[in-house]
């Protein structure tokens, strides 16, 4: 058996008969499921959306800050390996070539005899490698006065590479002023990547 359907003019005198709190209470009710139907059929998901897009942009400021962060860095870097590199480029100029050694070393042979000094003798000693330079020493045995000393100091130390005087001695001669003087004078060179420091033998 059919259920009937209730017609609209009957549906209309329900309404018109019902009380005020009645009809407050059905128009409530109706609000109340269009709020939550557009609640979580729209606002919810929309809302969630918006969230998880906020995040991931504030992920990726994050991101941009550390890369523009990370670029001025790279650039402070490069601008400092740069400097290094150029004053490496001049320490390295100090240093003479391989085939300037023996004449570096004849002219320091010859600035001590312009300053009047007696040679003894001139014994080259074995050369020290290290990490990326080798030390080449050389032990000399002079004969001269404390100013002949002092001049053949400063001819030294106004090369235009770096020559050390190490390990120097005096010793006063029956003869004075003439003094006995002992030294090792020792010049660098740069040590290519392809060399390596000697294995020590067990």
């Amino acid at each position: 058996m059919k259920k009937e359907i209730i017609p609209m003019a009957a549906m209309e005198q329900r309404v018109i008969e019902m009380t005020t709190a009645q009809k407050a209470l059905i128009f409530l009710l109706t609000f109340l499921v269009l709020c939550v139907g557009f609640y979580y059929l729209k606002y919810k998901p929309q809302a969630e959306k918006i969230q998880a897009l906020n995040e991931n942009i504030g992920v990726q400021e994050k991101k941009l800050k550390e890369l523009k962060l990370a670029a001025a860095q790279s650039q402070v870097l490069e601008g400092e390996i740069a400097k290094l590199e150029e004053e490496f480029s001049q320490l390295l100029a100090l240093l003479p070539d391989q085939r300037e050694i023996p004449g570096l070393l004849d002219s320091v042979s010859r600035m001590a005899s312009q300053s009047g000094l007696e040679h003894v003798s001139f014994q080259p000693q074995p050369e020290q490698l290290f990490d990326f330079y080798a030390a080449i020493p050389v032990r000399l045995e002079l004969i001269g006065s404390y100013h002949e000393l002092g001049a053949f100091l400063d001819r030294v130390s106004k090369l235009d590479r770096i020559v050390k005087v190490d390990n120097l001695s005096l010793a006063r001669l029956k003869q004075p002023p003439k003094l006995q003087v002992s030294c090792t004078v020792v010049t660098y060179r740069f040590v290519e990547k392809v060399e390596q420091k000697p294995e020590k033998k067990k």
